[in-house]
């Protein structure tokens, strides 16, 4: 029989999964041990990659998504260890981790699992680390916000146990499944994971088995690692969120009896529908709030410029131009700021200007048609001056809230800082700027050791983050140890640093929630591989291809070739075409669309610095993108050189 055994079940996490892979075999090192791993049907070759570059690795692939808790029983039952350890893939964990864990389960045997300290990837404390079983008082605190005010208060503080110092060992109610070490015996007699969970709360439910049998879980923060959370379930996702609390409503149906019951259940069940009703209005507020917001001080701009011109001219207006008639006027600027794209960053003086003379434009035009709604010239004029100077701060005000920065067009310079060995450092400053093409300004590296070409050590960062002022940090995972890197991330996150990895000897970069890859490498989570986008695609091609077929009369000849466009127009809507596609033939890992009447080249327009357009185009699809390069390539439509 082994010592440990260390189980991952992985879905769709390729590139966190190799570097989870190589962490953990840098912390069996003198540990008796296997690893596992339980793919759940992915599709992005993490089943090839675990079987070629780690062949002692034992891999189960799925041919279907079975879920968390059935897929860590499969290779439970096969495993040989002692020790069972239950690791996410998004995870990278310190060289002494598995010493220290099995040491402390040693000494204790009354230990029923361990948890140890989790940090997220942006080097903040995950409260995520421990919890306390869940009863109605800490489900209110949690949904209210209540543990977020009075952290330290063991009344509101329950849910998270936030009262809690998070350097303090401390018997918990509940570890993270992220990271759990249990005695095989534990698991024979309490039993293994209740495949009914299927994703969220099979921890819960095994922590609370251990309990009942009478043994402890303790928390164990003498060793870290890094959790980057959420990559297999996006764990910011309405998704996400309405998973976790009904598959935590479904242990408490499972467990509770009597008054425990119905109030516990009660509030998760009133959660659900809160955190949907909450998403969706965060959804239209982001989308709404800044046309509202220029609407409502163009409005009151213009009330001010009416008194003024009511006053110096002696002019009366009707009242119901005070209301309709400077509505209309501030309505107007809004919908060509929509027309123009100018509520989405980045931003474009030369767009809003556009904007605002489009309107100026519109508004004189009506008020020539209709001279018996022409109440001033002086009122149209006025309000399109000030709508220039307006719609410029209200952009920068909205890239400051964004980013917390006062900037105008949002693209700010991005100072990046490497902390890499020199030996190490030439390939990874190609791999960056000439492979990734990564758009940000290199400051400069640090070295380990003192280097000549060097900005200084670790040790002098302090002194090198001020004077320097990066906005990220990126480390080399050969020439640090995990444990080094989790450390430095722990000392200055308070900094508001972003932090990258570049696993060794790797050719991509990974950090919270993203990864950027060479030319040459795959890249995850594309959006056009989900069926829900490529139908959002297809709703837009035929809604956009109805409204400009119904306006072709009016507008056939801003088109190039306005026969061609019709027909182009025809293909659209009878499912022959796309507005927008690729611009070179796609590559395996790239979903397949049809022909489009225009091609990704023109974001390059918008994104100069991106190496693959087209990859760009499947990783970050939106309605709104195929908006952006319809706009530019309207005239194009159906000619030779849009295709």
């Amino acid at each position: 029989m082994k010592e440990l055994s260390v189980i991952i079940v992985s879905y769709n996490v390729k590139y966190f999964l190799r570097q989870c892979l190589q962490s953990v075999m840098r912390a069996l090192e003198g540990i008796d041990g296997e690893v596992w791993v339980v793919d759940n049907a992915s599709i992005d070759g993490s089943v090839e990659m675990v079987r070629e570059e780690f062949p002692s690795v034992q891999v189960i692939a799925n041919e279907v998504n079975v879920g968390f808790a059935r897929a860590n029983n499969q290779a439970i039952r096969q495993a040989q260890g002692r020790y069972i350890l239950l690791l996410n893939p998004d995870t990278i964990v310190q060289e002494d981790t598995f010493h220290k864990v099995l040491r402390f389960l040693e000494e204790h045997p009354e230990a029923g699992a361990v948890g140890v300290k989790i940090i997220d990837g942006k080097g903040r404390f995950s409260v995520d680390s421990r919890k306390k079983l869940p009863s109605a008082w800490d489900i209110f605190c949690k949904l209210s916000g209540l543990y977020r005010l009075f952290p330290k208060s063991r009344l509101f503080g329950g849910y998270h146990l936030t009262y809690l110092p998070e350097d303090q060992i401390a018997k918990v109610p509940v570890l993270s499944g992220a990271f759990m070490c249990i005695p095989r015996a534990i698991l024979d007699k309490v039993g293994l994971l209740d495949e009914r969970f299927f994703m969220y709360a099979e921890d819960i439910d095994l922590c609370y088995r251990i309990l009942q049998a009478g043994y402890e879980n303790y928390y164990l923060p003498t060793t870290q690692i890094i959790h980057f959370k959420g990559e297999s379930s996006r764990s910011q996702s309405l998704n996400y969120v309405l998973t976790f609390y009904k598959a935590s409503l479904q242990f408490v149906q499972k467990h509770y009896r009597g008054w425990r019951r119905w109030p516990a259940a009660l509030l998760y069940q009133g959660g659900i529908l809160l955190a949907a009703l909450l998403s969706g209005a965060k959804r239209i507020w982001q989308h709404i709030y800044l046309p509202l917001a220029e609407g409502g001080l163009l409005f009151g701009v213009g009330t001010l410029l009416l008194r003024f011109w009511e006053s110096y001219s002696g002019k009366s207006f009707l009242p119901a131009y005070h209301t309709w008639g400077l509505l209309g006027y501030a309505s107007t600027f809004v919908l060509m700021h929509l027309v123009f794209l100018n509520y989405a960053p980045p931003y474009r003086i030369r767009r809003i200007g556009g904007a605002v003379l489009s309107g100026f434009l519109l508004l004189a035009l009506i008020s020539y048609l209709l001279p018996s709604i022409n109440y001033s010239r002086f009122m149209v004029m006025g309000l399109a001056f000030s709508a220039v100077p307006l719609g410029l701060a209200l952009r920068a005000l909205d890239n400051w809230l964004r980013k917390g920065r006062l900037h105008l067009t949002g693209e700010l310079s991005h100072r990046v800082m490497v902390v890499a060995d020199p030996v190490h450092f030439s390939r990874l400053r190609k791999l960056l700027f000439e492979e990734i093409r990564y758009p940000a300004e290199f400051v400069g590296f640090v070295s380990p050791r003192p280097h000549k070409e060097a900005l200084g050590t670790p040790a002098q960062l302090p002194y090198l983050l001020d004077r320097y002022a990066p906005d990220e940090l990126i480390f080399c995972n050969a020439s640090l140890t995990s444990q080094e890197i989790i450390s430095l991330m722990m000392r200055y996150f308070y900094k508001k640093l972003s932090f990258k990895i570049i696993p060794p000897y790797a050719d991509y970069l990974i950090g919270p929630q993203s990864i950027l890859v060479s030319r040459n490498s795959l890249r995850l989570y594309l959006r056009l591989h989900q069926p829900e986008v490529l139908f959002q695609k297809k709703v837009f091609d035929l809604a956009v291809g109805v409204l400009l077929l119904v306006a072709y009369p009016l507008t056939f000849w801003i088109y190039h070739d306005p026969k061609a466009a019709l027909q182009s127009l025809f293909g659209v809507l009878t499912g022959r075409y796309h507005f927008v596609s690729y611009s070179d033939f796609p590559s395996e890992e790239m979903p397949l669309l049809k022909e489009g009447l225009l091609t990704t080249d023109f974001l390059r327009q918008l994104y100069p610095h991106t190496f693959s357009v087209d990859l760009m185009y499947a990783h970050r699809y939106s309605v709104l993108l195929d908006w952006k390069i319809l706009l530019m390539g309207l005239p194009h439509l159906g000619t030779v050189k849009a295709r």
